[in-house]
C-alpha cells in the first residue's frame, strides 16, 4: 500500500515509521527537518517500540505518480489550508484520510474538500516532540490511534495496520471518543500556556490544579449540551492519569507558544469557547484561554509578513 505522512512531525513521524517495513511511504516535510531526514535518515527514539533510523522517502511535496491508499493527516490545524493542494495530487478514488490531528474541525474541514467518503476521523494518544531535526523521541509509552468511519473505511485501515506495531482500537462512538481527548487536552494544553508553567508544577499547586479541573469540568459540559456520551467520571479519571504521568506530559501547544509560533488554540480552547456560546454553556476560563492565544496568533502573523 502507499502511504503518506501529512506530515513528519512527531506524531506522523513515528506512526510513519512503524508503517515502512509493510508499505511504500512518503513524507512531508520542510525546512531544516526535511534536510536532515534526507541526509541521516528519520530517527526513532522511542520507549514502545525502540530506538532506530530508518531511511525514507520524505519530500516538501509528492512526486507526480504517488497516489496514496491512505493519507494520515496530523498536521498543525492552522497549516489545514496549504495542505489541501497536497492531498489532493495524490488522491485517487479510493484514498482514505485518517485524521489524527488534535481539536475538532478536521474532519468537516477534509470532508468539505475532498468529500465525506474519503475521510476517516480518529485521535491519538502519543507522548512524543522532535527532539532536534530529523530525530523524534516518543516517550509516553503505548501510543494509541483511535478511529471510525463506515465499514469499508475500517476495513481498509484495518488491512494496513494490523501486519504493524501500530496500537490502534475501532470505535463505537468516535465522535464520543474525539470529546473526550479534547476535554483531556483542552486542561492540559489550555492551563500550560495560560500559567506558562510545565504541568508537573501546574499540578502540584492547588489553586492551579483547581484550573485545571474547571477547565476540564467546562469541556465536559459542552461535549454533554452537544449530546456526546460522556460520563461525569471523566473530569475525575483524567485527573488521575495527569498526576500519574506528571513528569511525561508535554503540551505540543504549549512548546509552539514557548517557541513564538502558531497556535492550534482554534480547534481546541477555541472550539469549547465558541461551542459554548452557541449552546448557551458558560466556559468562562476556556474564553480567557482562547482570548490570550489570539491574540498570541495575531502578533505571530504580524510578525511573519
Amino acid at each position: 500500500m502507499k502511504i503518506l505522512i501529512m506530515a513528519a512531525g512527531a506524531v506522523g513521524s513515528y506512526f510513519g515509521s512503524l508503517l515502512l517495513n509493510h508499505n511504500e511511504v512518503g513524507f512531508v516535510a520542510r525546512g531544516n527537518h526535511l534536510e536532515k531526514i534526507k541526509q541521516n535518515g528519520l530517527k526513532i527514539i522511542s520507549e514502545s517500540t525502540g530506538n532506530k533510523t530508518f531511511e525514507v522517502n520524505a519530500f516538501d511535496k509528492p512526486p507526480k505518480n504517488f497516489k496514496a491508499d491512505l493519507v494520515i493527516f496530523s498536521i498543525k490545524s492552522y497549516q489545514n489550508e496549504a495542505s489541501a493542494p497536497i492531498i489532493k495530487h495524490v488522491l485517487k478514488p479510493t484514498t482514505q484520510i485518517l485524521s489524527i490531528q488534535n481539536g475538532i474541525g478536521s474532519q468537516e474541514f477534509l470532508s468539505n474538500h475532498f468529500g465525506v467518503d474519503h475521510v476517516l476521523p480518529g485521535a491519538t494518544y502519543i507522548d512524543a516532540t522532535i527532539k532536534s531535526p530529523g530525530v523524534i523521541e516518543e516517550f509516553g509509552g503505548n501510543p494509541k490511534i483511535v478511529f471510525g468511519g463506515n465499514q469499508k473505511q475500517i476495513e481498509t485501515v484495518d488491512s494496513i495496520f494490523k501486519p504493524t506495531k501500530i496500537n490502534f482500537e475501532i470505535s463505537t462512538d468516535i465522535q464520543s471518543d474525539l470529546w473526550k481527548k479534547l476535554i483531556y487536552i483542552s486542561a492540559l494544553s489550555g492551563i500550560s500556556c495560560l500559567l506558562r508553567q510545565e504541568f508537573k508544577s501546574i499540578l502540584s499547586e492547588q489553586e492551579s490544579k483547581k484550573l485545571v479541573i474547571s477547565v476540564l469540568e467546562e469541556s465536559l459540559s459542552v461535549a454533554n449540551a452537544l449530546g456526546t456520551n460522556i460520563s461525569t467520571d471523566i473530569v475525575q479519571n483524567v485527573i488521575e492519569e495527569f498526576e500519574k504521568k506528571s513528569s511525561n506530559l508535554i503540551s505540543s501547544m504549549y512548546e509552539d507558544l514557548k517557541a513564538n509560533k502558531l497556535t492550534e488554540y482554534e480547534v481546541i480552547n477555541g472550539a469549547v469557547s465558541k461551542l459554548g456560546k452557541q449552546m448557551e454553556v458558560k466556559t468562562p476560563i476556556n474564553d480567557i484561554i482562547t482570548t490570550i492565544l489570539q491574540l498570541h496568533n495575531q502578533n505571530i502573523s504580524k510578525i511573519k509578513r
